[in-house]
């Protein structure tokens, strides 16, 4: 722009010396450089292909799921059936309750209840008392003499308790003792090793 100053003028500025149009003008009269066209790197083809592989390498893919997991598909599919059961209720006999005698109160009180009595493994003597033990169901062998094969009298129970009234006698590797029930007062044998002294209180 050819902008003139004059002294002595107002702004110091002569605004007959200026040329609006020819000093505006100037940006539209640049010289332009012609556009060029964009020109393409690659064939159009070959994105296209590249699109089309990479679809049908997912095709490929989701096919090979389905196929492997088709048994586990199909059990999937299965829903379960629901099962309707019917109660029916069945009619119970009432028993109406019974009485209970009423037993009045007594100042005895009941019989005290028989402990077993304790036994140890002290030697046994002619006096004492022994209690059959160790022989299970059958009991002991109560025998005529101290022997095994001699006549067998009856079997004394588990627990019982006898006196001893003889012995001992060593035969046919036991060692018998003379026992004595004090219920009826027979006499009889019998081993040792199913006796044990009783502990008197």
């Amino acid at each position: 722009m050819s902008v003139q100053k004059t002294p002595g003028r107002p702004g110091g500025i002569d605004h007959g010396a200026i040329h609006w149009e020819e000093d505006l003008r100037p940006l539209s009269r640049l010289p332009r450089q012609p556009r060029r066209a964009p020109q393409q790197q690659a064939p159009a083809w070959i994105p296209a292909l590249v699109s089309l592989l990479l679809v049908s390498v997912a095709c490929l893919v989701v096919a090979t799921f389905i196929n492997n997991n088709r048994p586990a598909l199909n059990t999937l599919a299965l829903a379960p059936t629901a099962t309707l059961i019917i109660v029916t209720p069945t009619a119970t006999e009432l028993v109406p309750p019974t009485a209970t005698p009423y037993t009045p109160p007594t100042d005895t009180p009941p019989p005290p209840t028989p402990t077993a009595p304790a036994v140890s493994d002290d030697p046994i003597f002619v006096g004492a008392q022994v209690k059959v033990v160790d022989t299970g169901p059958n009991g002991l062998n109560f025998r005529r003499e101290p022997s095994r094969s001699a006549e067998r009298i009856r079997s004394l129970p588990e627990g019982s308790v006898y006196e001893v009234i003889g012995g001992p006698v060593e035969a046919e590797g036991y060692t018998w003792w003379q026992l004595r029930d004090p219920s009826d007062g027979t006499a009889g044998w019998g081993a040792g090793i199913y006796l044990r002294k009783v502990v008197q209180p």
